[in-house]
Parts: structure tokens; C-alpha cells; sequence
């Protein structure tokens, strides 16, 4: 009897702001931290490798793309702010190999278990519209979520990063097996923040 290809799991994404304020006053030195936290699906038979270049984990990328939404919460109805500045860099197809710019973006995520796949400033806070007025106001509470298109991701294997990964100057390793059929749902709540004065 042929094997058949364990069930596509799912990722729990929790999103955090810290501290959940802003103020202009405090600069560059007083932005909050942004976070992202992964957890696979306790169910997944094993674990699983992502490439997270083009994704919502790699926020330095994807809060200039459509993997996130913002909303002016403030307002009644909450108002739509746009994130999007660029389509995304082209680049070079990845590199599975230890020791290559992308070795960074290749990470395992283990049933159960929660891992901080990014964490860095949230300089988002002072991004400006083509007319380089701040989008995000003063005395506004804002909404920060992934997006539909943000919410899924295809690039994925079974097995941890000894598996996918080849040694530098050695062949590639063949892993078409293990790539997973299917995009990977990320189920994820939003998170708010307040600008202040």
C-alpha cells in the first residue's frame, strides 16, 4: 500500500505591538517592537520547514506589500489606510544551502511548539503617503492584521532545515518529495496600536 501524503496543517499567528503606543516625540529610539509568533498545528504528523522570504513572516518585506491590512479604527466606519509601496523586489530563485543570504528565511516550525520567527521595530508608525504627510495620526487608534493574500503560504517542505538545507560546496539535496502540496493557512487575529501625542 502506497504511503499517503499526511493532511495540510495549519499555523497559529499571534501578532504584537509592544508597547501598544507611539508617540512622535519619542524618535527613532522610542519605536515599538513588532512580533510574530508561529505555532504549528499540534495535529502535523512532523515537522515542517518554511521559506519565509515572500510571506507575512518576513515583515520587512510584507508591511510594504498586501500580506498586511491597517485600519483607522477611530473612525466610524473604520477607515481603510494603504499599506502597499512596492510589488516586492525581484530577485534570484532561493538558495536551499547553508551559508546563503537565505538561509535566514528557511525555518522549522515543530507541533505544539511556539516559535518568534520575527521581531523587530515597528518604524511602520512613521511611514508617509506620496505627499509626506504621516499616515498614521495622532490621537487614532489603529487595527494591523494579515491579509487574505498574506494568510496563506506555499512554500514549504516537510522535515526541519537538516533536511532542506545543503551544505555549501556540496550537490543539492533532492528534496521535490518532500515539498508540501497545498498552501499552509496562517489563522491569525489582528493587533491595535495608538498614536499619541
Amino acid at each position: 500500500m502506497a504511503d499517503t501524503e499526511p493532511a495540510i496543517p495549519s499555523i497559529s499567528v499571534r501578532l504584537a505591538i509592544t508597547p501598544p503606543e507611539y508617540s512622535r516625540q519619542t524618535g527613532d529610539a522610542g519605536f515599538p517592537t513588532f512580533t510574530i509568533v508561529a505555532t504549528l498545528a499540534p495535529s502535523a504528523p512532523k515537522p515542517i520547514t518554511l521559506m519565509t522570504w515572500p510571506t507575512a513572516f518576513n515583515p520587512q518585506l510584507a508591511l510594504k506589500r498586501r500580506d498586511f491590512t491597517a485600519q483607522n479604527i477611530s473612525r466610524d466606519p473604520p477607515e481603510d489606510i494603504r499599506l502597499e509601496i512596492t510589488k516586492g523586489p525581484s530577485r534570484l530563485p532561493y538558495q536551499p544551502r547553508r551559508g546563503s543570504s537565505d538561509q535566514r528565511y528557511y525555518v522549522t516550525l515543530y507541533p505544539g511548539r511556539e516559535l518568534t520567527i520575527a521581531e523587530q521595530p515597528f518604524n511602520l508608525v512613521k511611514r508617509v503617503d506620496g505627499e509626506g504627510v504621516c499616515i498614521f495620526q495622532p490621537g487614532n487608534t489603529y487595527r494591523l492584521g494579515i491579509s487574505d493574500s498574506g494568510s496563506k503560504t506555499g512554500l514549504w517542505w516537510w522535515g526541519t532545515t537538516d533536511d532542506i538545507l545543503y551544505e555549501a560546496g556540496g550537490p543539492p539535496y533532492r528534496i521535490h518529495h518532500l515539498k508540501g502540496k497545498g498552501d499552509i493557512s496562517l489563522i491569525s487575529e489582528p493587533v491595535d496600536f495608538t498614536i499619541v501625542e
